[in-house]
């Protein structure tokens, strides 16, 4: 979809959609919103994770820094932690691995 064939209506969808996304971290733009227009409204709705959406759309994920700053556990608890998550392979779970700093 193109921006210029949009309804007026769902222009002002993309732009709420484009904060809402932005307000998660997600790294994009109105026009790539537009361009991905249907999954976007499939995660507004929350048919799909922010991780199905990132997976289909290419599109990044800025951690939050209170995000980075926050995880103070130990390095052996953290490693486990991780362990745990990626073996799971759920899209829930490798959203918490994008979440969780590096060991």
């Amino acid at each position: 979809m193109r921006y210029d064939e949009m309804t007026r209506g769902q222009k002002q969808e993309a732009q709420g959609i484009l904060q809402r996304l932005q307000a998660e971290g997600v790294e994009t733009s109105v026009s790539q919103v537009v361009k991905y227009f249907d999954d976007a409204c499939e995660w507004d709705s929350k048919a799909i994770t922010t991780a199905t959406l990132l997976d289909r759309t290419g599109w990044t994920r800025s951690a939050p820094v209170e995000t980075i700053h926050r995880a103070e556990l130990p390095a052996g608890v953290l490693r486990h932690v991780r362990a745990v998550l990626a073996a799971d392979g759920s899209a829930e779970s490798r959203e918490a691995l994008e979440l969780l700093p590096e060991v």
